[in-house]
């Protein structure tokens, strides 16, 4: 298993593929080129000059508004990163989903027979889509029940904030809406690495009534009478953060007496109705389930990064993984941390060095909890290795 890594901003398009070739030689079972468009900078010439140039069995290609390298993260400038793979005894299988025929999936058969991939195949999955023209969530949906524990890794193409300005290429064919990806199985396990960037603030608390997307009570009391203790029992900086975001933290395991970062699922705090007091969450939310107030700044997100690579180093003692996808959210970068390259560098700290390639996406997916989900404001990293060793398997991701 090899990966190999390069990544391009260079003006002139002979310069562009030069650099992105650079000291490649041979064949390729797969690669992955992420583009920011503008200039000489076009995905679809890119592609077919890859092609040309090097023999590589499967291509695909998402733009978006910055791309990510082995120890670089280049934004909101015309760019491109390339992912080359040799992934020997590993069956890869390419696909393009339409919304027309996601609605078509209704039972686990119908992802099975469109997919050529099977649950006890334990696959893996890379995947990219339009985020205005696909239900991204029921995508999500149906394949968690279909392939139930299984990681599914990429994001939102992020290049345009419109519908139709996105592109996604594979297999030669373009497409400007839609989701496209790959499942692999064999030779190959995916590991991930899902930090949200958020930390709690006060104790745990029981939902005893929801609908929907509403939240009405917390142990039995008014919604917005617990979070207003909650924060009067936090700091002056907590209320301050709080006035500009909450967040809800939904514990994956309600079971567990004990949670630490990796164990909720964060989403926003939407609102809260005036009359009732209810809390409007951006997903729904049922009646039982364990929650916990959470806040997100730059020190948050920095420390939740560091934490998570932290406690999945100490795991992965015996072997290193041999390639890495990082899927990091537009609003993080420069634009949250105010200096270049921050997550690839504390990746790289941690795990490295090993070849990476990425980009930053309108919303990542990576499983928390098992279950595989789109975030916002997050960095979801996907570590690759080889199964057919002498070590053992290592469980997935935090």
């Amino acid at each position: 298993m090899e990966f190999i890594n390069r990544i391009t901003q260079a003006r002139a398009y002979a310069s562009i593929i030069s650099e992105l070739f650079f000291g490649v030689e041979g064949d390729f079972d797969l690669g992955i080129l992420y583009v920011c468009p503008g200039g000489a900078y076009d995905p679809l010439e890119l592609c077919q000059a890859l092609r040309g140039r090097g023999r590589i069995r499967h291509l695909m290609c998402c733009t978006c508004a910055g791309v990510i390298g082995s120890e670089r993260e280049i934004e909101g400038v015309p760019s491109a990163s390339l992912m080359l793979m040799r992934l020997p005894q590993v069956k890869i299988a390419p696909f393009f989903l339409s919304q027309f025929v996601l609605e078509t999936l209704k039972r686990k058969e119908d992802w099975y027979n469109f997919l050529d991939v099977y649950p006890n195949e334990k696959p893996s999955f890379l995947a990219f889509a339009d985020p205005f023209a696909f239900d991204i969530n029921s995508f999500l949906a149906g394949l968690n029940s279909a392939y139930q524990g299984m990681p599914i890794v990429g994001g939102l193409a992020s290049a345009v904030s419109g519908p139709g300005g996105n592109i996604l290429i594979i297999e030669g064919r373009v497409y400007r809406e839609g989701l496209i990806g790959v499942g692999l199985t064999g030779n190959v396990r995916v590991e991930t690495v899902v930090s949200q960037g958020c930390r709690p603030i006060g104790q745990t608390f029981i939902v005893t009534r929801a609908q929907r997307n509403i939240i009405y009570e917390l142990a039995g009391r008014p919604f917005y009478k617990v979070l207003e203790e909650v924060l009067k029992q936090g700091t002056d900086y907590d209320r301050q953060l709080a006035r500009e975001a909450v967040f809800i933290g939904i514990a994956m395991n309600e079971y567990k007496q004990e949670f630490k970062r990796g164990d909720f699922l964060i989403r926003a705090l939407v609102g809260v109705e005036p009359k009732s007091g209810a809390g409007v969450v951006g997903d729904h939310m049922r009646t039982g389930q364990t929650v916990q107030f959470q806040l997100r700044d730059t020190k948050t997100a920095h420390e939740d990064l560091h934490e998570l690579l932290k406690l999945y180093k100490a795991k992965e003692s015996v072997t290193s993984a041999q390639g890495a996808f990082v899927f990091s959210c537009n609003g993080r970068g420069v634009n949250l941390f105010k200096e270049p390259d921050h997550d690839i560098k504390i990746i790289q700290q941690y795990l490295g060095p090993l070849p990476a390639a990425g980009f930053f996406c309108a919303g990542e997916f990576g499983p928390v909890g098992g279950i595989n989900f789109v975030h916002g404001f997050t960095n979801s990293t996907a570590l690759f290795y080889p199964t057919l060793s002498n070590f053992g398997p290592f469980p997935l991701g935090p």
